[in-house]
């Protein structure tokens, strides 16, 4: 049985749904909401609602790490003594290991050199990501699942990767129900960013995030289900249609990116804030988006990239 519970959020996404999987002998919690004291009591009262308290909980699963999705999971291990489920690469994240804090700090430092931001939108864009912490508790992994493993409890469950809006994403997929939960994956009414991360591996290459996610949507659309339960909105029907038009999109965006270079923007702060001048509130987001696209654009020869001491310019290749 599945449980749908709603959880404020302070960001502008709005809530955040996380989900109860209640099994014959077993209670998993499908992400967690944001460390927040307004989160906690509406996931307490959502529990209560269907007889659970934190207590009774016997596994946590995390769909990514992100503040929204993980926040409030160091309180719910105090309360419960819940095994905790994830992607191999969310422990060193929901860990905050040192050394793997300092390499992500270097590495943003880094991406926003090379495209051109100058000092103050650079803390302004590192500052976003570093306030999300704020709302996320020290915690840890304690089983990492992968590619076509079961959920244990509830083995109709089985796991699907699905990298790209974060390099740790895990769906389920249930055959038989024809269920999905998807986290960010797929959302009903926007589309989710692919976040720019730095590789897991010191020495490997950073990866393209967006190129990334176009392929785990379209793994995703292959599937056969019929209701998808998604980490904000509304449950998600009809979704080789949604995907469908989700990859569209991309396109239409690809497209306008590279007229943006045409037109003598060269660097990716310029595109950026070409393509979106009314959203540098959310300048992280706009930074992953653009990039995103700049990469597929590299991958597919239509722009090259050239090192101007440090500063990264983009230019169309002419047919």
């Amino acid at each position: 049985m599945l449980h749908k519970i709603s959880i404020p959020t302070p960001f502008p996404v709005g809530p955040v749904n996380v989900y109860l999987l209640k099994g014959k002998d077993c209670l998993t919690l499908v992400d967690t909401g944001p460390k927040t004291v307004e989160a906690q009591e509406a996931l307490e009262a959502g529990l209560r609602a269907v007889g659970v308290r934190v207590e009774d909980l016997d596994q946590i699963l995390l769909t990514h790490y992100h503040c929204d999705h993980v926040g409030l999971l160091e309180n719910l291990v105090e309360q419960s003594g819940a095994k905790v489920y994830a992607h191999p690469f969310t422990e060193p994240l929901i860990a905050r290991e040192p050394a793997f804090e300092a390499a992500r700090s270097e590495f943003y430092q880094g991406l926003y050199r090379g495209l051109g931001l100058t000092e103050a939108q650079k803390q302004q864009a590192i500052g976003q990501i570093y306030d999300y912490l704020e709302y996320v508790g020290v915690a840890h992994v304690d089983v990492a699942l992968r590619e076509g493993d079961r959920l244990p409890g509830h083995e109709e469950w089985q796991v699907v990767y699905t990298p790209g809006h974060a390099l740790d994403h895990l769906s389920l997929y249930d055959a038989v129900g024809k269920r999905m939960l998807l986290g960010d994956h797929v959302i009903k009414k926007i589309s989710s960013n692919a976040f720019i991360e730095p590789p897991h591996r010191a020495g490997d290459e950073r990866p393209r995030m967006l190129m990334i996610y176009r392929e785990a949507l379209r793994k995703v659309q292959t599937l056969d289900w019929e209701i998808g339960y998604a980490g904000h909105g509304e449950e998600i029907t009809g979704h080789r249609d949604l995907i469908t038009k989700r990859l569209a999109d991309m396109e239409r965006r690809q497209a306008n990116v590279l007229e943006t270079v045409r037109s003598g923007k060269t660097t990716g702060v310029e595109i950026t804030l070409a393509m979106f001048p009314r959203h540098l509130e959310q300048l992280t987001l706009i930074i992953s988006e653009t990039v995103g696209h700049l990469d597929w654009l590299v991958a597919e020869g239509k722009l090259r990239v050239e090192d101007d001491n440090g500063l990264w310019r983009y230019f169309a290749v002419e047919e």
